[in-house]
């Protein structure tokens, strides 16, 4: 039995530049999830190509063995 889990960048905390959300914030909510169990199969982003490293904003599912 899975359980199932909506992930987004609400979720990441904000910081950098002009408060965005940066790709090391972004990777930390990641790992914080991997600690927990989560595993991500299905993840999209969207990066503001005009600032280098961010913001990065995602949508997302992941699932953990319940």
């Amino acid at each position: 039995m899975w359980e199932y889990k909506i992930i987004d960048s609400n979720s990441v905390e904000k910081a950098g530049f002009l408060k965005g959300r940066t790709l090391e914030a972004v990777e930390a909510y990641l790992n914080e999830l991997g600690q927990d169990g989560w595993e991500i199969i299905d993840l999209d982003f969207n990066m503001d190509p005009t600032l280098p490293g961010g913001p990065t904003h995602f949508l997302g599912v992941a699932k953990r063995k319940k």
